[in-house]
């Protein structure tokens, strides 16, 4: 197997991967499924954050959870997915592993940086030639 179909193939199981955690977390965010939170517990969750109108807020943030795992899956504008889920994972970090402390039992530090990374090449390079539609 050639370099550029090496290259293709780590970013299809790289989108996949990520997309389908970001598929469930967005499920757990919004439709309360695989014992979530719903998005009453997102709004309270961005409410102890700090942020303003967290109804409205909880709904587009689980929103996009949902659909940049999706679009992630896909390969449909995956740098822009890619590009949201390390901006809300940003958010999460700045809210809680930074406010709290960044050694906090449970606060998911190594969790957050991971999936940044893993976004990161997707945003650098796009999702490869085995996507949808890699705009």
């Amino acid at each position: 197997m050639g370099k550029e179909n090496m290259v293709n193939l780590s970013m299809f199981v790289l989108r996949g991967v990520l997309g389908a955690i970001f598929i469930l977390q967005g499920a757990q965010d919004l439709f309360g499924m695989f014992d979530g939170i719903g998005v009453e517990g997102t709004a309270k969750m961005l409410e102890g954050y700090g942020f303003a109108n967290a109804q409205t807020l909880a709904i587009i943030w689980a929103c996009a959870e949902f659909a940049s795992g999706i679009f992630l899956v896909f390969g449909m504008m995956s740098r822009w997915a890619a590009l949201a889920v390390a901006s809300l994972t940003v958010i999460h970090i700045w809210k809680t592993n930074l406010a709290y402390g960044c050694l906090l039992q449970g606060g998911d530090l190594e969790r957050n940086l991971l999936i940044i990374a893993a976004c990161m090449p997707i945003i650098l390079i796009g999702g490869g030639s085995w996507s949808v539609w890699d705009a």
